[in-house]
């Protein structure tokens, strides 16, 4: 298991562009990222990571195009709520004035949506809630998809969490875990 956690640092998130190195990672930098929320560019970049550092998808390459359904479960102890503080803190001069860059993050599974069309992942995509420890949650979860679904290759499990907002500095959580029916 590749694991990043809010120890490392994820400077690139809040870049408006961000360094070669996140590209020589992660192939084509993805069109909405100006547009992402540091939590979502930081899920598109660890998944990046995994799946290239594991030999699991060629860099640039996404899933749909190797003809391999695979699917995203992320769990989350907060989900979006930074980014909704943030989007709320935009309508203190009325609601004609509220962000819409941030308005279209203030759902938790749009940094995992963000990923999933990035790596081209057409299996299930979504986020659970879970407090007591999140990547087990999202494992778990993914293993039933596995056995329920006999047309998916493989789920990416992952947990993400954002403490502190849009601000550069924030901690992040970002751990994956890839649940094939090879590893159970």
């Amino acid at each position: 298991m590749q694991e990043i956690t809010a120890t490392d640092s994820f400077d690139y998130a809040f870049l408006e562009m961000p360094g070669k190195d996140v590209e020589a990672l992660i192939g084509t930098i993805p069109t909405r990222w100006g547009r992402m929320s540091p939590l979502s560019r930081a899920v598109v970049v660890e998944a990046g990571r995994i799946l290239t550092e594991n030999e699991w998808l060629a860099r640039g390459s996404r899933f749909s195009e190797i003809g391999k359904t695979v699917g995203l479960i992320g769990a989350t102890r907060t989900g979006s709520l930074s980014t909704d503080i943030d989007f709320a803190g935009t309508l203190s001069d009325g609601f004609l004035l509220a962000s819409p860059a941030l308005f279209g993050y203030t759902l938790p599974n749009i940094p995992l949506a963000e990923a999933a069309n990035h790596y081209g992942l057409t299996g299930p995509v979504y986020a659970v809630f879970n407090d007591q420890d999140p990547l087990v949650a999202a494992i778990e979860e993914a293993k039933r998809w596995l056995d329920a679904r006999e047309d998916l290759f493989s789920m990416m499990a992952c947990t993400f969490d954002s403490f502190g907002g849009q601000q550069s500095g924030a901690d992040f959580i970002v751990s994956f875990h890839m649940v094939s029916r090879k590893n159970g």
